[in-house]
Protein backbone atom coordinates (compact mmCIF):
# COMPACT_ATOMS: atom_id res chain seq x y z
CA UNK A 1 0.00 0.00 0.00
CA UNK A 2 1.44 3.21 -0.84
CA UNK A 3 0.49 6.96 -0.95
CA UNK A 4 -0.99 6.83 -4.73
CA UNK A 5 -3.65 4.23 -3.72
CA UNK A 6 -7.13 4.96 -3.11
CA UNK A 7 -9.38 3.54 -0.20
CA UNK A 8 -12.77 4.10 1.11
CA UNK A 9 -15.02 2.12 3.35
CA UNK A 10 -16.77 -1.34 2.49
CA UNK A 11 -20.65 -1.07 2.26
CA UNK A 12 -21.40 -3.18 5.54
CA UNK A 13 -19.45 -2.54 8.37
CA UNK A 14 -21.32 -0.26 11.49
CA UNK A 15 -19.84 2.15 13.26
CA UNK A 16 -20.64 4.13 16.18
CA UNK A 17 -19.49 6.94 18.16
CA UNK A 18 -18.89 6.30 22.01
CA UNK A 19 -17.28 9.47 23.37
CA UNK A 20 -14.02 10.20 21.50
CA UNK A 21 -13.60 6.36 20.70
CA UNK A 22 -15.48 4.55 17.19
CA UNK A 23 -16.35 1.52 17.14
CA UNK A 24 -16.66 -0.12 14.05
CA UNK A 25 -18.59 -3.94 13.78
CA UNK A 26 -18.12 -5.81 11.05
CA UNK A 27 -21.22 -7.68 9.95
CA UNK A 28 -19.26 -9.95 7.96
CA UNK A 29 -17.42 -11.73 10.66
CA UNK A 30 -19.13 -10.69 13.79
CA UNK A 31 -15.93 -8.74 15.23
CA UNK A 32 -15.92 -5.19 16.72
CA UNK A 33 -12.78 -3.17 16.26
CA UNK A 34 -12.54 -0.25 18.39
CA UNK A 35 -10.54 2.97 17.30
CA UNK A 36 -9.49 6.82 19.16
CA UNK A 37 -9.65 10.08 17.74
CA UNK A 38 -6.87 9.87 14.82
CA UNK A 39 -8.93 6.63 13.78
CA UNK A 40 -12.13 7.86 14.17
CA UNK A 41 -10.96 11.01 11.93
CA UNK A 42 -9.30 8.68 8.98
CA UNK A 43 -12.43 6.48 8.82
CA UNK A 44 -14.81 9.72 8.34
CA UNK A 45 -12.27 11.05 5.99
CA UNK A 46 -12.53 7.61 4.16
CA UNK A 47 -16.16 7.77 3.26
CA UNK A 48 -15.80 8.73 0.05
CA UNK A 49 -12.98 7.36 -1.76
CA UNK A 50 -9.63 9.29 -1.19
CA UNK A 51 -5.71 8.67 -1.55
CA UNK A 52 -3.79 8.06 1.10
CA UNK A 53 -2.02 11.13 0.64
CA UNK A 54 -4.59 13.34 0.74
CA UNK A 55 -5.89 11.80 4.48
CA UNK A 56 -2.15 12.18 5.42
CA UNK A 57 -2.20 15.75 3.90
CA UNK A 58 -5.45 16.60 6.25
CA UNK A 59 -4.18 15.10 9.45
CA UNK A 60 -1.15 17.16 9.37
CA UNK A 61 -2.96 20.45 9.44
CA UNK A 62 -4.88 18.80 11.83
CA UNK A 63 -2.67 17.27 14.24
CA UNK A 64 0.91 17.62 15.80
CA UNK A 65 2.34 14.80 13.93
CA UNK A 66 5.66 14.73 11.56
CA UNK A 67 4.84 13.53 7.99
CA UNK A 68 7.32 10.19 8.05
CA UNK A 69 5.13 9.24 11.23
CA UNK A 70 1.98 10.06 9.80
CA UNK A 71 2.37 8.05 6.92
CA UNK A 72 3.95 5.49 8.18
CA UNK A 73 0.63 4.98 10.81
CA UNK A 74 -1.68 6.08 8.42
CA UNK A 75 -0.51 3.24 5.84
CA UNK A 76 -0.60 0.69 8.93
CA UNK A 77 -4.19 1.30 10.04
CA UNK A 78 -5.40 1.16 6.84
CA UNK A 79 -3.43 -2.08 6.00
CA UNK A 80 -5.01 -3.00 9.36
CA UNK A 81 -8.60 -2.16 8.62
CA UNK A 82 -8.02 -3.60 5.25
CA UNK A 83 -6.98 -7.36 6.31
CA UNK A 84 -10.05 -7.20 8.34
CA UNK A 85 -12.28 -6.29 5.14
CA UNK A 86 -13.41 -3.06 6.22
CA UNK A 87 -12.12 -1.08 3.60
CA UNK A 88 -11.44 -1.17 -0.44
CA UNK A 89 -7.89 0.00 -1.63
CA UNK A 90 -7.48 -0.08 -4.96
Amino acid sequence: MDLSNKVSREKGPLASQVNDDLVIFSARNGMYYGTQIVGNRIWSLIEHETTISAICEKLLREFEIDRDTCTQEVVAFLEQLNHEGLIKVR
